[in-house]
């Protein structure tokens, strides 16, 4: 007969909750499994179930969760977690602000509605690139080259282990990917755009006759369409790079410590 005390119960109880606060936190910052669509029961049940599959093979040390050293253990285990799922929010970040570029350049600003994503309002643009992005993201299974970085940073980066100054900053700094991605992303069609308001303005310049702006606005936006449907391939492929990158920032700051990308 096995008898369990109290004492027992409570040290494996603490032991599985705190290596389920890194996981819990990166599921609560991570794409996908962070949308408002994705109720909390079943970030729960996610966390609980991945914390049972961990629990056996990640070293976790003992630790009073209510001393001070305990809640500075939760606290790092808390920010790396968000830091792995914010890294990844920063490809949906970037795609977000290019179809807003492009939403604006097109005059398409105002057609806006709620993002699966954040719940916040957004131009129709940015929410058709981000579900492209979210079926890039599946389809290239960026969701288990997630969890097995996740799962590498506690080889990596042991539960009780000190702060590493240097990976947030790298973290931090990784954040400047959000407008050069959106740039590249929405070149052709903003600057597309822009010549057709060039030729536009010039055709008003030189024949003031002409009423040209009564149709300048269909104009721009057909052209922004139809630029934005021939550049879907490209696009798609700078998606897919767009993923590699963080993938390769969460495996260079997380996994190596610290070390630049």
């Amino acid at each position: 007969m096995i008898l369990l005390s109290q004492d027992m119960v409570m040290k494996q109880l603490a032991i599985f909750l705190l290596l389920a606060v890194r996981i819990g936190a990166m599921f609560a910052a991570a794409p996908v499994l962070s949308a408002t669509a994705v109720a909390l029961p079943i970030r729960i049940a996610l966390t609980m179930g991945f914390t049972l599959a961990l629990v056996t093979s990640v070293k976790v040390p003992e630790v009073d969760l209510l001393s001070p050293i305990g809640a500075l253990t939760i606290a790092r285990e808390v920010l790396l977690g968000l830091s792995i799922g914010l890294v990844f929010q920063l490809a949906f970040a970037a795609i977000n602000v290019a179809g807003e570029q492009m939403a604006g350049a097109m005059g398409l600003g105002f057609a806006a509605m709620v993002d699966p994503q954040t719940g916040a309002q957004s131009p129709v643009i940015s929410q058709f690139l981000s579900i492209m992005l979210t079926m890039i993201f599946l389809v290239t299974e960026g969701h288990h080259i997630m969890l097995r970085l996740l799962v590498g940073s506690y080889e990596a980066l042991p539960i009780g282990t000190d702060f590493n100054t240097d990976m947030f900053l790298g973290i931090v700094k990784a954040g400047t990917l959000i407008f050069s991605a959106a740039l590249l992303i929405s070149a052709p069609v903003v600057f597309l755009i822009f010549l057709t308001n060039l030729v536009i303005g010039f055709m008003t310049r030189v024949s003031p006759q002409m009423n040209i702006f009564s149709i300048g606005f269909t104009i721009t936006i057909f052209i922004g369409f139809a630029v934005l449907l021939v550049s879907l391939p490209t696009i798609g492929n700078g998606m897919s790079g767009l993923l590699h990158a963080v993938a390769t920032i969460v495996r260079d700051l997380i996994l190596g410590k610290g070390a630049p990308a």
